[in-house]
């Protein structure tokens, strides 16, 4: 019973839409077929003909695709079929030649003996459209959902790929910090270290941004040959430091504003946190040196941005851009 449930509750969810695309392409299907009827007649004349060919259709769904998805064999749906069939040939008799006609609403000349043949092969043809219809349908959204599996991995091993690669970039610019003698080392340091190798090494391409803010801070402290101030941390919402970035992101746009800075601690790099109606912004200001204007942003930079595109559906918009000709500035929003 907990099995079925489940699958009760992923027909609720999922296969919604695919009725209503299903009924709507069906209902355009007869009206091709009568199209004298609704062309002739009022609308509600037309409608009121395949209401039973829509509840056929909306019965045949639901048993089809609870079979299905109970992964009985299709042949299986043969069986409530015949009993569909046998259940429907006295209802749909009652409709057409009763029911309508007592309204006023009259399709057929009155029932004799040689109709009832007829209406039961009217029936099983129309049983046998619904089954094709309906394989139909199942065939075309399995290919669909394979399609969109396919570009999820694939998305999925590009960020991989992407974070491998600035994991790489970011530790080397880390070596050359350590090389030039601009980290000085100790128990913190290589804490810090030992953090970018395991991510690394994990292959997790995101993290909650608090623990990239709280890394982040760490590389501040030591970078000790750039001047590099802090604003408005306090407003930041506690849900914000919930929200997920790409690992090492943060810190790649700090890395990036220190190799691109004036040598010295004379202009600082400001980072700046901005609270707008129900946005959050994380800011990034560097002066850029002279002798990198013509430089371009850096191989980091691009690394980050390619992994900031899959976050747009979580409303994070990230945009660089130039101030006044000689300030660098990347902008991360955060929208509720």
């Amino acid at each position: 019973m907990k099995a079925l449930s489940l699958n009760l509750t992923f027909f609720n969810n999922k296969l919604r839409y695919r009725y209503l695309v299903g009924v709507t392409l069906f209902g355009l299907l007869l009206g091709i077929l009568f199209k004298n009827l609704w062309l002739n007649h009022p609308l509600n004349i037309f409608i009121l003909f395949i209401i039973p060919y829509v509840f056929y259709f909306s019965v045949s769904f639901i048993i089809f695709h609870i079979i299905r998805l109970q992964k009985y064999r299709l042949w299986f749906v043969l069986m409530p079929g015949v009993v569909l069939i046998v259940m429907l040939y006295p209802i749909v008799k009652w409709y057409y030649y009763s029911f309508l006609t007592v309204h006023g609403v009259v399709f057929y000349f009155p029932w004799t003996d040689g109709d009832a043949q007829k209406l039961f092969i009217k029936i099983v043809r129309g049983l046998a459209f619904v089954l094709l219809f309906l394989s139909l349908d199942t065939v075309l959204w399995q290919k669909r959902e394979k399609i969109m599996k396919i570009d999820e991995l694939q998305l999925a091993v590009k960020d991989i790929a992407d974070h491998a690669l600035l994991s790489g970039h970011f530790l080397f610019k880390l070596y050359q910090f350590a090389a030039k003698k601009k980290i000085v080392f100790d128990l913190k340091v290589l804490d810090f270290f030992q953090y970018v190798i395991n991510k690394i090494a994990a292959h997790n391409p995101r993290v909650g941004l608090i623990e990239e803010w709280e890394y982040l801070k760490q590389l501040m402290d030591m970078c000790t040959h750039r001047t590099i101030e802090i604003k408005g941390e306090e407003l930041v919402p506690g849900h914000i430091w919930n929200r997920s970035v790409p690992a090492l992101s943060l810190m790649t746009w700090i890395e990036n504003a220190v190799s691109y800075s004036p040598i010295g601690k004379t202009i600082p790099i400001v980072i700046e946190w901005i609270r707008e109606k129900d946005t959050t912004i994380f800011m990034v200001r560097n002066r850029i040196a002279s002798e990198n204007k013509n430089k371009g942003t850096g191989k980091g930079l691009e690394l980050v941005n390619r992994l900031f595109e899959p976050l747009k559906e979580d409303r994070v918009n990230l945009a660089y851009r130039i101030e006044e000709e000689k300030y660098f500035v990347v902008e991360l929003k955060f929208m509720n």
